[in-house]
């Protein structure tokens, strides 16, 4: 008799025991979904924004934006592909680059399930802190036919049920793993501030390598989420600078003098690129994230830059076009610059693209 009860109890147990486990899975899911819901993935104007502040007391400025750099050049530098540090301003404490990763869903021996990452990166340096913002987010997904915006995948309104208490399921693998992979970029770069060696790159693809964020304990370094320091309903100018090979500053000999930076970027305003003679059938479009100067061989090349969302088609087949620079609040002109297309790099959807044109002449109003 107390065999046969013995045995009930193990068979009874043996039911439990899937059913307790499985209940314990489940809310150890539940537990960690939590972090990828409400407020997760921060908005902007409607515009996917990351942002974190890291605070070093007592590091100067220049020191916050020497590390900062040299973590930035070596990240991109990892991906060994477009990546690259695009802009720097040590004066400003500013930097940008243009970053090409992959983030991985599933990897195993029967099938690897990623998507390619594009992004812009920007940080912000000065006494005792930096600012790091992650934006402009596009996915690559293999086999489709169009870029995806982080906009139309991972906000709340699309990724979280109505009541906001669970992640959707066609769009959970893309919130988590992107807020996974902005976490180890955020824990890379506070790794670097903290003194820990910087990863430098090994020649191999983006995709063999192994992340290079650990936990940093007892750091000095303080992280706290804060709001984005560029506004999006503002032309992003000299901070945002696509992967492009743009001609480099130099002074000698240069053209037109009177054309100088402080003339189309000392007051916010925008540029305006216009396609065709002909003012009854002429092609005109705004440069949403604005532009800068730059000169070389004593030639001066205006460089606009188009948002991943504008299309491009109408410049990218222009031999010849206009850039007018409206300061704000002017119905007219301040500057009109004729420029030749000499534009190297193809453009892409779903991506910020730069075209260069080398000015020929200048009317200043």
């Amino acid at each position: 008799m107390k065999k046969i009860i013995t045995y009930l109890c193990i068979a009874a147990l043996a039911i439990c025991m899937p059913q307790q486990m499985l209940a314990q899975k489940n809310e150890n899911a539940k537990h960690e979904d939590s972090y990828y819901l409400k407020g997760a993935v921060p908005e902007v104007n409607g515009k996917v924004v990351f942002s974190k502040e890291f605070s070093i007391p007592g590091m100067s400025k220049g020191e916050v934006y020497s590390i900062t750099k040299e973590w930035m050049d070596a990240r991109m530098q990892q991906n060994a592909n477009k990546s690259r540090l695009a802009f720097s301003d040590e004066e400003k404490g500013q930097l940008a680059a243009n970053g090409e990763e992959h983030i991985v869903f599933s990897n195993n021996a029967l099938s690897l399930d990623r998507t390619k990452v594009m992004y812009q990166m920007l940080a912000y340096c000065d006494e005792g802190k930096c600012v790091l913002e992650i934006k402009n987010i596009r996915y690559d997904y293999p086999n489709e036919k169009e870029i995806y915006l982080a906009e139309d995948w991972i906000t709340d309104e699309v990724a979280l049920t109505k009541d906001q208490t669970k992640l959707h399921r066609g769009f959970a693998k893309w919130r988590r793993k992107t807020v996974d992979w902005v976490d180890d970029m955020d824990e890379s770069l506070q790794k670097a501030l903290s003194g820990f060696g910087i990863v430098k790159s090994d020649g191999k693809p983006e995709e063999t390598r192994n992340s290079d964020a650990v936990a940093v304990v007892d750091s000095r370094v303080k992280v706290e989420e804060v709001k984005p320091v560029v506004e999006e309903t503002k032309p992003v100018q000299e901070a945002i600078k696509p992967v492009v090979e743009a001609p480099q500053p130099q002074e000698s000999n240069e053209m037109f003098p009177e054309l100088t930076a402080d003339k189309i970027m000392a007051s916010n305003g925008r540029l305006v690129i216009i396609i065709g003679e002909d003012e009854f059938n002429r092609t005109t479009m705004t440069a949403n994230a604005g532009g800068y100067l730059s000169t070389k061989d004593g030639k001066k090349f205006i460089n606009t830059i188009l948002t991943p969302e504008q299309s491009y088609q109408a410049l990218e087949q222009a031999k010849d076009y206009m850039v007018a620079f409206y300061p704000n609040g002017a119905q007219q002109p301040s500057v009109v610059m004729k420029c030749q297309n000499v534009t190297k790099e193809k453009p892409g959807r779903g991506r910020a693209n730069i075209f260069i044109g080398e000015i020929t002449s200048v009317e200043m109003h």
